[in-house]
Order: structure tokens, then sequence, then C-alpha cells
């Protein structure tokens, strides 16, 4: 496969490097087609893949993409003229990128497509791996994890080759009727387009919305983007997953996405806590017992196994689950049979498990409490879950969700959290992660007075330990200011001070200042400067200055408009 490095940048020497089908030096250039309605970022992006030595075909719409395929299934244009990958946008005017995906994969199967878009909640990631995507690209994506992404693409299949046999068979088009167009795909979905600014740009930030996907797992993370993929990925296999992490990550909620998007997803869904069963009862609970089977058993009982048969079934806190117990559970995942308590015959089911715990399963296993069989039998495919103290910037829009849905409980209009409040929230550090978020935002919601939450109405467990954490923030900064100052004083002694200094005074101004993307003001700011001064090294010479920047001469003239320095344009 091409490696792709960063950090190694093109002389004027040096050719662009050349990606081919399985580095396969005799094959031509791979081929990328690229498909948004964006135009500035469909621009950044073609440059980008051009930049890492594909040849980049764009559309604006899918339906011409479409139009393209079509006629090479038709046998209309040679098939020499399909691309080794798709990127495309989902949300687009009469075609979306769904429908599109679905319909490739059907005609071309070998054909890989990857996804991206702005809407980066759990719906989307799951109907792209549904379509048959090769991978989903959530923005605000990094574009060398695009480039990466688009290698791997390339090089996942081989050549891709479509004989006229084939193309019967997936159409069932005879020779006579060889003009009829092949049906295109449902494009009633287009009207799920939102604003064209929500996508214009893969470093833009989103902004928090509400949930809406029914698995009620909301998050714009990286961190859950991460999840999201996972899920989708994971959905339609029947392979047993383990979910790790802290109490209130919302292990249940992710079980229950597994089983609502996976092919078993009319049949049951049963969650049980074994740390909440009593050990002597917890065999019973599981397998179900048979009549006389022990005092108190007057009927024949199933146990969840059984009621979940055809479904899934979801074992939380695993690690709870007594020795014994764990025995007859790893017989049920080796051959699907179990005996009833007090039965005779074995009863064979059909279950999917997921299992969840927060506890470290391979210290129990060397503690020699959790079976080292059983514990290999669920760790199939390992699932953790952020903590919400890592994802911080999902808070406002989890806030918004829980404050409208306690107010739905109570009855009553949603309170709005101020910004300061929101950031107070957004600083604390959230022991008991979404479920601890959850209960705070129903106690707002009962004790708050006004419709707009202040600092002082927070509660008081959230008031101390930001307290102590201002106060600790306040020592560092101290310390880190009077190291700053005697540097300074150290620099102005020997002359002059170096740019790095001057930009994290600023920085650290703006901050204090309250400012926030600074990232995003200072970024235009430091081109201008670069550009402004490589354009008068050079003497005005566009190529030159590419060169002395390591652009390329596209990228250069991009910049030059985007940064009005329309004295430098032609």
């Amino acid at each position: 496969m091409t490696q792709y490095n960063d950090t190694q940048s093109l002389t004027s020497n040096e050719r662009t490097p050349m990606v081919t089908v399985n580095n396969n030096p005799d094959n031509e250039l791979a081929t990328l087609w690229l498909i948004d309605d964006d135009a500035a970022l469909r621009m950044v992006l073609a440059d980008t893949f051009e930049d890492a030595g594909l040849t980049v075909i764009s559309f604006t719409q899918a339906q011409a993409a479409w139009t393209r395929l079509n006629d090479i299934l038709k046998s209309s244009e040679s098939t020499a003229l399909l691309p080794d990958v798709i990127l495309t946008d989902i949300r687009m005017p009469m075609m979306d990128g769904l429908s599109f995906s679905d319909w490739v994969h059907k005609h071309f199967p070998k054909l890989p497509i990857v996804i991206m878009t702005a809407h980066s909640d759990l719906t989307s990631a799951i109907s792209s791996y549904q379509t048959g995507a090769f991978e989903y690209l959530p923005k605000p994506f990094d574009l060398d994890d695009a480039v990466a992404t688009i290698y791997k693409a390339i090089n996942y299949q081989p050549n891709l080759v479509i004989s006229n046999h084939s193309i019967e068979s997936n159409t069932n088009v005879s020779t006579d009727t060889k003009e009829q167009p092949v049906n295109k795909p449902n494009a009633a979905k287009s009207a799920r387009k939102t604003p064209k600014a929500a996508e214009s740009k893969t470093h833009e930030k989103p902004k928090p919305q509400t949930n809406n996907n029914p698995s009620g797992i909301i998050g714009q993370s990286q961190a859950m983007q991460t999840v999201f993929r996972a899920i989708g990925r994971l959905a339609h296999s029947p392979i047993t997953v383990l979910i790790t992490g802290e109490s209130g990550t919302g292990k249940e909620l992710v079980a229950s996405a597994l089983h609502q998007h996976s092919p078993r997803n009319n049949k049951t869904f049963i969650a049980l806590n074994m740390a909440a069963i009593p050990h002597d009862l917890i065999e019973s609970e599981l397998f179900g017992h048979e009549k006389g089977a022990f005092t108190g058993a007057t009927t024949s009982r199933q146990g969840r196994f059984e009621q979940a048969d055809g479904g899934t079934l979801f074992l939380d806190e695993i690690g709870d689950m007594p020795f014994s117990t764990q025995t007859r559970l790893l017989r049920v995942l080796a051959n699907g049979e179990f005996f009833r308590v007090g039965g005779q015959q074995p009863v064979k089911v059909d279950v999917r498990i997921i299992a969840a715990t927060h506890q470290n399963l391979e210290e129990l296993v060397k503690q020699g409490k959790f079976r080292e069989d059983l514990f290999y039998r669920l760790n199939v495919i390992r699932l953790p879950l952020p903590p919400l103290r890592t994802r911080r910037e999902d808070v406002p829009a989890l806030t918004t969700y829980f404050m409208q849905r306690a107010a739905e409980q109570m009855n009553t209009a949603p309170k709005q959290l101020h910004p300061a409040a929101m950031q107070m929230m957004q600083s604390f550090e959230w022991r008991g992660n979404v479920r601890q978020l959850e209960n705070v935002c129903l106690w707002l919601t009962v004790m708050a007075t006004g419709d707009t939450v202040m600092i002082d109405d927070l509660p008081p467990e959230l008031l101390e330990n930001i307290s102590s954490t201002l106060d600790n923030q306040q020592q560092h900064v101290s310390s880190q200011d009077a190291i700053e100052n005697n540097h300074l004083q150290s620099q102005d002694t020997f002359g002059t001070q170096s740019w790095q200094q001057a930009l994290g005074i600023w920085a650290k101004q703006s901050l204090q200042a309250g400012a926030t993307d600074i990232l995003q003001t200072a970024t235009p700011e430091f081109e201008r400067v670069l550009l402004t001064a490589a354009l008068h090294h050079s003497g005005g010479k566009k190529i030159a200055a590419a060169n002395l920047l390591g652009w390329g001469r596209n990228t250069l003239t991009r910049k030059l408009q985007q940064l009005n320095l329309s004295s430098y344009q032609e």
C-alpha cells in the first residue's frame, strides 16, 4: 500500500507521488470520483487528493455520477472509465449519497465508497454502512486522515472488472432491451437536505444539536464518532460484543442500538443486570426451571435465554456473575444449548449475547474471580465507551436534550442555560458521566428559578468542585506567569522576543478575555503573513512563492482568494 507521510514536503525537483491500484507500477493512476455540492469544499478536497497522487474527477451532484455509472452498466461506455474509489457527501439535491451508495453497492459491489457528512449522528453512520460503504468520515475530518482512508479503499479491492455476464445478471436486461435505463435509486430522501452552510468546510465546528436519532445516543466528538462507526460495523453481525466503560456512560443504550439496527430488531431485546439478581436465583433467571426443581418452584418457567430466542440478551455487569454460573454461560456461548434448573432435556436457542462491565475483567481473571475461557468467548469484539469528561464538547447538546426531556416530565417550559453556566457545566469532571448530567438537568428544572439558569443556580456539588478547580487553575496560571515573566526578562536582556513567545502571549490574553475559536482566528493571519513574505521574497512570482511555502500552485491561488490578497492576484 502506498505510504503517506505528511511530514515530507516535495522540493521543486521531486515529483508528486503516483498512486496506483495495489501499488502495481504497470497500472494507471488511481481515479477518485469526488461528489459534493459545496464548491469550496470540493475544491479543497480535489487539490488535496491531486497533491496525494490521485486522478480526481469532481461531480456537483450524485445524479451526475449515477448517470455515468449507468452508462457503463449499459455498456454505453467502457468499464475502463470506472473509478477506483468514490468519495461522496450524503445530503445533496435530487439524489442523496445514501441512495447513491446503495445503488452502487448493488451494481458494482467491488467499487469502494467512502461517505462524508457534517451531520455525524448515529443514524448517518449506521445507514452508511448498511448501504455498503467502505468507510464513514464525519466532518470535521483531518485531510491527512481522509487521504489515508482513500488509499486504504483503493488497495482494499482488486482491480474492478465487470463482464457482460455480470451486467446481465445484475440488471436482468437482455441484449434487445439494452437501451432501457436501470432504475434510478430513490431520491425522495433528498428532502432531508439541510442548509449548505452546515457542510461548507471540513474544519467547521458543528453546532450543538438536539438528539434526532431514535437510539438516544448523542455525540459530535471524535470519541463518539468512533463508537458510531463501531455500531455501524457491528449491527448486522451476530458476533458477541463486550462493552466496557465507567458507570453512566450509556452501555445499555449502545447495546439497544446494536439490537435495533440488526436483523434481529423484530425480536426481543432483554437487558439483565447481573449485580441486581441474588446469586441463588441467577441460574433460574437465566436458564429457567422445571416444576419442583427447588422449594417454591410450583410451575415450570422459561428463563431469559428462552425468552430472548431469536433476539438479543444484554448481560450488564457481567463481572458480577457468580463463578458457577459462568460455567453454564460458557456452554451456551459454545453451542447454544443449556438445561433448565432441574431439567433433563437440553434447550436449544439462537441468542446474540452482548455483555457489559465497568470492571477490569483481565484483572478479575488474574484474581481467579472470572473464568479465563469465558473472558475470551466474550471478548470477541470490545467496544470501549468514553467517559463524559473526555468529550466535553458534547455537554451542550446533552444538556439541551436532558433539559427538554425534564421539562416534558415536569410539564413545564424548558429552561436555558446562560453561556457562563454552560461553560461551568463543561468544565465539571462528571464522575457519574451522562447519568449524573441527566440528574443535574432534572434538578435544575425543578429547583432553578426563572427561565435562564445562571451560575448561582447550579447544584452545590458543582459549585464546590468548580471553585476548587478554579483555585488550582489560578495557582497554575500564576506559576506559569512567573516563569514566563522571568523568561521574557531574560530575553529582553539578550535582545528581541521570539515570534513563538509573542504568539503565546496573544493566545493567553485572548483566552483570558473570553475569546473562543482562537485557532480559527490565528490561522488565516498566520498564513497571510507567511504568504505575503514569500511573495515579496520571490518578487511576486507565484510558482516560486508556492515552492517556498511547500504548496502547489492551485493551493496558493486559492489562498490568495480566501485571504483577500487581491493585489497579488492576476
